[in-house]
């Protein structure tokens, strides 16, 4: 089993996320977003160097159940978003609709995405927006204290699952293995390993923490992290999401 388990390993994160992408998820509201968080506790790691971060958030939609209902609801949204950019794409009972939006003011990348499906037996439809970002500024912060908000007001009908991830190198130049730095992260996010699978150039670990509120269904986790090492002199990449990482990695 445990041999089984380290061949999944480039692809345990990524899995993780779809299969909760479609499943549930316990949120409680907050003042602050989670992605504020998470870059105020990494901003205080000089070793820590973002270059990448996203925040996705989601909600099935429930009428959505032919294809006269995804055009209604494509309508709908592209009227409250006249700005963005919209594509769509329909393939027998399955239909897409993507819409992008690069905020000159921010930096931004935002994009919105219904996904449905006409399947008599089992109808299936989400919609998704999603907020991209390379390094973080403190203009960002503003976004998401104000923009952000009234986005999640005019998409969704109730409160989406939302998730958070940050993505970067780690310069640190003393030599030290995964298990370390992951402990380092670990004590910085003030959280407690729950799981994790671990080999010399690659750990991934499941935690808690009462910095976040959201959780995994049945669990109380709320805090993935990931290293990935290019071995001894090679630059070590991290990944932290919240309730889990959504990055592929």
């Amino acid at each position: 089993m445990k041999n089984k388990m380290k061949k999944l390993l480039p692809y345990i994160v990524f899995i993780g996320f779809i299969g909760f992408m479609f499943g549930n998820s316990t949120i409680v509201a907050k003042n602050k977003t989670d992605i504020i968080t998470m870059t105020e506790f990494m901003q205080h790691d000089r070793n820590v160097e973002i270059e990448e971060w996203t925040v996705y958030a989601r909600e099935k939609n429930t009428e959505i159940r032919s294809e006269t209902d995804f055009n209604k609801a494509v309508k709908k949204v592209s009227k409250a978003f006249p700005h963005f950019k919209w594509k769509v794409d329909k393939h027998q009972d399955e239909w897409k609709a993507r819409a992008e939006y690069k905020n000159i003011g921010t930096g931004l990348t935002e994009s919105i995405k219904l996904v449905a499906t006409g399947k008599k037996a089992e109808p299936v439809s989400y919609i998704i927006y999603e907020v991209k970002g390379q390094s973080w500024e403190d203009r960002h912060a503003l976004f998401f204290e104000n923009d952000f908000q009234n986005r999640l007001s005019d998409i969704f009908r109730e409160n989406p699952t939302i998730f958070s991830c940050i993505k970067g190198v780690i310069n640190d130049n003393i030599e030290k293995d995964l298990s370390n730095e992951i402990g380092r992260l670990l004590e910085l996010f003030q959280a407690r390993e729950i799981e994790s699978i671990k080999e010399d150039r690659f750990i991934s670990v499941s935690a808690q923490t009462s910095l976040f509120e959201q959780t995994l269904t049945n669990e109380k986790l709320n805090l993935q992290l990931a290293l990935r090492t290019d071995g001894l002199g090679g630059k070590t990449t991290f990944v932290v999401g919240t309730p889990i990482v959504t990055f592929e990695y």
